[in-house]
């Protein structure tokens, strides 16, 4: 009788891999580290994406060959990323070297647009704008990998949820039995008189 209580008592002390929960509650731990981690790095770079840390650069385009015409003429750094703050310094008229007015034509947004019906064939045009820095551009490109991993990841993922799932429910059932055993590892329990 004395080595079964002997044996008793060294199953109570001996908790190690109870129906697997350390290995359980470590792959959960470890899935909850990649997923905060990987949250802090998308916040990080969502953040240097709207802040001022990245400088943009400023650039200075003189006497761009165009026309101001019923045709709408798009300045070329228009294609450039991160254009924005655009100055038109000057139009000048190429056939008679006169400056054409501010009044003479629209800008929206790199697009001039003649606003009178004289037409001006051929134009020089300078003008400065700010576009994205180097660091800005790689920035960019990085947050917007990380997007498209992100939710390809999650479009594709549904056996995995179902995994993850059954997993919980294991770990649900799991803790449910150490609790009602009473962490004893299911040793006996005496009757006291």
């Amino acid at each position: 009788m004395k080595s079964t209580k002997n044996r008793e008592l060294k199953i109570m002390r001996n908790k190690k891999g109870v129906f697997g929960l350390t290995s359980v509650q470590a792959f959960f731990a470890i899935i909850l580290a990649i997923a905060l981690l990987s949250y802090v790095i998308v916040v990080i770079l969502g953040t240097l994406q709207s802040t001022s840390i990245l400088p943009y650069s400023l650039n200075t385009t003189v006497n761009e060959s165009g026309t101001l015409t019923s045709t709408p003429y798009t300045l070329s750094g228009v294609s450039v990323a991160g254009f924005s703050s655009l100055s038109i310094t000057q139009i000048v008229n190429t056939t008679n070297g006169a400056v054409i007015p501010a009044a003479n034509y629209t800008n929206t947004a790199g697009v001039l647009t003649n606003a009178t019906a004289t037409s001006y064939g051929a134009v020089k045009i300078s003008y400065t704008y700010n576009y994205y820095s180097p660091s800005q551009v790689n920035t960019n490109v990085i947050l917007q990998n990380v997007s498209t991993g992100v939710s390809t990841f999650f479009s594709n993922i549904t056996p995995v949820y179902a995994i993850l799932a059954i997993l919980v429910i294991i770990l649900v059932l799991v803790v449910l039995v150490r609790i009602v055993s009473g962490g004893q590892g299911g040793g006996r329990i005496e009757q006291q008189l």
